[in-house]
């Protein structure tokens, strides 16, 4: 059996200022994640202001980002130094407390989405890691660009290694094609349109900015572009969250103590800090 659509859940326009839009997926009233993913963010800008360009922190977290356009220069409190441009990927893992800022270097669109740690490793120490587009695996048939970041999709592994199992890739499929691939059984899954709309039989398509829940316990899915535009599409999902989720800004934990706490390393300092920002 191959796995549809249950429900499209519209993501929200956080920001929409003429050069800026923001749609914001996860979480939202009734839904607080997608199998390890807490927080799902998509943006496109045509200037260099960017949404994470002054030093900020996370915590209790695996912050990943996608480039489908542009390009980005990472800093952060562990004295990386990193440029990323269309088709890399970044894995920041917070642990228990990283301090990084963004700077685009021009007009940009991509994905930031944030997995929770289990509660055993939510005070990990912080790690970071990229991945150069040229680095991360194709599958290319059917009219269809198939990139797997992380778990395994179509039977390709992607190349991120996450603290729990975890489906993330990026797909492009020319007007009217379709892909059936092959993922873990055992996942919550979803589909999130970034271009374009996604084929739902006799329902309506769904459109850029959606989430769209797909039924669970079966090891295949078909992802469809309409005939009149290409498609580009998120596949998200993975095992379910461990333990509570409680957010405090960028901070992500499982008991209010560690929320506090994560609070009170930030403000004196235990973070680290950032130097040489703005850029």
């Amino acid at each position: 059996m191959t796995r549809t659509i249950t429900s499209v859940l519209p993501g929200q326009r956080v920001i929409d200022d003429g050069d800026m839009l923001l749609w914001r997926a996860l979480p939202t009233s009734g839904r607080d994640h997608l199998g390890p993913f807490v927080f799902i963010d998509h943006y496109r800008h045509q200037s260099r202001r960017g949404i994470g360009d002054r030093p900020h922190p996370h915590a209790g977290i695996e912050v990943l980002s996608y480039l489908l356009e542009g390009s980005v220069e990472h800093r952060d409190s562990m004295g990386r130094t990193d440029r990323l441009g269309p088709g890399d990927a970044q894995h920041i893992r917070a642990g228990r407390g990283t301090i990084h800022a963004e700077q685009p270097q021009g007009g940009r669109h991509g994905l930031q989405l944030w997995t929770a740690l289990p509660p055993a490793q939510k005070l990990v120490e912080p790690a970071y890691a990229s991945f150069r587009a040229a680095a991360i695996p194709e599958i290319a048939r059917d009219g269809a660009q198939v990139r797997v970041l992380a778990g395994r999709v179509g039977g390709v592994e992607g190349p991120m290694k996450l603290a729990s199992p975890t489906t993330w890739a990026v797909l492009r499929l020319a007007p009217g094609a379709s892909i059936t691939l092959t993922v873990d059984a055992t996942a919550e899954l979803g589909l999130y349109v970034l271009d374009g709309f996604l084929e739902r039989g006799a329902q309506p398509p769904v459109g850029s900015g959606s989430l769209a829940l797909l039924t669970s316990g079966d090891a295949s899915v078909r992802i469809a572009a309409t005939a009149q535009q290409p498609l580009d599409v998120a596949l998200l999902g993975g095992a379910p969250v461990e333990g509570p989720i409680l957010f405090s800004g960028p901070f992500v934990m499982d008991t209010p103590e560690r929320l506090a706490q994560a609070r009170r390393d930030y403000a004196s300092g235990k973070m680290g800090t950032l130097d040489g920002v703005p850029f």
